[in-house]
């Protein structure tokens, strides 16, 4: 086994065996899903195209993998790097960028159980009901558009120390859940955060998959606005990750 995938598989071992990690990363949203499932009535239909049920099952899957991405890359990085674990890996033989690599596949790899257990919920709890090969096609097109998080995550954990990379990940999770329409039906909200909301990637991810149970065309703009935020915190991530090289702190 090469010193890169070894690393790899102890890295995505390490963050399972994390009770609190886990327990943080599928509990909010398996707790929102049922506190707010029964603020409308269940079957109620949400924008004209899904119920109220389906809405908050695919909102609380983006929230979870927010929550997963942010914790997996975010806090736990920030803490590596301030212990000198991040240093030391620079004497192994794996290749400079593979810390960074393997830290956004971790976090993405730790984001697919989430989706599956939000969605589980929504099945036994909130009576979803899709056929068995739409259950797998909207977890595969969550888990993939769920890029823009774990890099977001990863990039967060390089530009925050060990001791405000709690309340900044936290402030995210929540300011990218609530201003994204997650918690409420973007057309509810007032007209200002409507257009705050459409400027966020949660916003785009949620509604890709409710575009997909409802049965319309993926829209192009959500793609891209979702490229558009990898593409920006990847070259963000690699600057910084760079920077922190040259110095000999990352």
């Amino acid at each position: 086994m090469s010193a890169l995938s070894a690393f790899a598989r102890f890295e995505l071992v390490r963050l399972l065996r994390s009770w609190k990690f886990l327990a943080i990363t599928v509990g909010f949203p398996v707790i929102f899903y049922m506190l707010f499932l029964g603020e409308r009535r269940s079957g109620a239909i949400i924008d004209g195209t899904v119920p109220w049920r389906v809405y908050l099952m695919v909102s609380m899957c983006t929230f979870g993998a927010l929550v997963a991405a942010l914790n997996a890359g975010g806090s736990r990085l920030a803490t590596e790097r301030a212990t000198g674990w991040a240093r030391q890996l620079r004497i192994t033989p794996m290749p400079a960028w593979s810390y960074v690599v393997t830290k956004v596949t971790a976090s993405m790899l730790v984001v697919l159980p989430v989706l599956v257990l939000v969605e589980l919920v929504g099945f036994t709890f909130g009576g979803v009901r899709l056929a068995v090969i739409q259950w797998f096609a909207l977890t595969g097109l969550l888990w993939t558009t769920a890029l823009p998080f774990a890099v977001l995550g990863v990039f967060v954990g390089f530009m925050v120390n060990a001791e405000t990379a709690y309340p900044v990940v936290t402030a995210l999770m929540f300011v990218l859940g609530y201003f994204g329409g997650l918690f409420n039906p973007v057309n509810q909200m007032p007209q200002a955060l409507q257009s705050a909301a459409k400027a966020l990637p949660s916003f785009h991810h949620a509604f890709l998959g409710l575009e997909f149970l409802s049965g319309q065309t993926l829209g192009a703009v959500n793609w891209l606005v979702l490229a558009g935020y990898t593409g920006v915190l990847g070259l963000a991530l690699l600057w910084k990750y760079r920077l922190e090289e040259s110095r000999g702190l990352a």
